[in-house]
């Protein structure tokens, strides 16, 4: 078995619907078969009037943090014209604002806000007023970063999440295959696609959730599942792209690091 095969594996995709297509490619690119099972639906909102109104007087020197793919899909219509400077969170939210031709002025090469908040043209923002588009209820670590450093910090929100509608049958479906053994490891991205999943499956789930491997992207979620009472290994991807979550479950599958995070799987 070569170091990136996942022949003889399957994994359960948790990712919203649409969301989720480069991680399937590089699963099944290495020979590894793919369960779907969305934990999570992304639902657009619409903001308030006052806002918008404030975001249309954002100056050229201010700027807008798209803090995800999704607040860049939701988000980029609301830009004022001349629009301000851009800021993206991570590759793939930079790649989606580069898709509608919105070239990040501001671009870690990090994913996470900490990577952000470390860019020199962070270092000093006194008085410049800064929009950060999101999800309903993110985390405030960012604002509290920027506010730091002199920022005046407004929130627009643009979409939610929620849990994802799952059919009964295709439920009783994916508990059964997991019950057999046929699951091997499951993704959770983010700490939103954990809780939904374990909503969505219930208490016959839990054992299951708690007792298989699982691949992440975040500390944070990590310190989540294992408060949770997660007990089997743990794997924490380079980066949230398919290539990167791919290779770390190939990795473990050749032995390479069986547990990174102090799981006993």
């Amino acid at each position: 078995m070569t170091a990136d095969s996942l022949n003889g594996l399957t994994v359960l995709v948790t990712r919203p619907q649409g969301m989720g297509e480069d991680l399937v490619k590089a699963i099944e690119s290495r020979g590894g078969a793919v369960l779907l099972l969305p934990a999570i639906a992304i639902e657009p909102l619409q903001p308030d009037t006052s806002e918008l109104a404030e975001l249309a007087t954002l100056p050229a020197g201010g700027l807008a943090i798209f803090a995800s793919r999704n607040a860049v899909a939701w988000g980029a219509r609301f830009l004022p014209q001349p629009r301000p400077r851009i800021a993206a969170i991570g590759p793939s939210t930079a790649h989606a604002l580069a898709e509608l031709g919105l070239t990040p002025d501001i671009r870690p090469t990090g994913f996470t806000t900490e990577d952000l908040l470390q860019q020199p043209e962070f270092e000093n923002l006194a008085g410049v007023r800064v929009f950060i588009l999101r999800g309903e209820d993110g985390r405030a670590e960012l604002a509290a970063g920027l506010k730091a450093r002199g920022a005046r910090v407004r929130y627009l929100d643009v979409y939610r999440r929620k849990p994802a509608p799952l059919d009964p049958a295709r439920r009783k479906e994916i508990l059964a295959l997991w019950a057999a053994g046929e699951i091997d490891i499951y993704t959770a991205t983010s700490a939103d696609v954990f809780r939904h999943l374990c909503t969505l499956l219930g208490p016959e789930g839990e054992p299951l959730l708690r007792n298989t491997p699982l691949v992440t992207v975040s500390e944070r979620v990590l310190q989540t599942v294992k408060q949770w009472g997660h007990d089997a290994t743990r794997l924490l991807a380079d980066g949230p792209d398919g290539e990167s979550l791919a290779t770390a479950i190939a990795r473990w599958h050749a032995g390479e690091h069986p547990d990174t995070t102090g799981g006993t799987g």
